[in-house]
């Protein structure tokens, strides 16, 4: 537990320092062609919730065997 939470704290200050010096507009850019590109083509939506979905379940069942 106590390493993820480092690993998190580590990306958190490298994406603030990203943002820093390079601005928020340029690192968003990729959430919001995301975010585009589901309202253009709605049925992706499903199969990337369900492909995360998957992935968070086989994390929870590694942890667990």
């Amino acid at each position: 537990m106590a390493r993820g939470l480092y690993t998190l704290g580590t990306l958190l200050v490298l994406f603030g320092l990203l943002a820093a010096w390079t601005g928020w507009d340029a690192l968003l850019w990729l959430p919001e062609a995301a975010v585009a590109a589901v309202r253009r083509n709605p049925e992706t939506y499903g199969v990337v919730a369900l492909g995360i979905a998957l992935m968070l379940l086989a994390r929870l069942l590694g942890r667990r065997g």
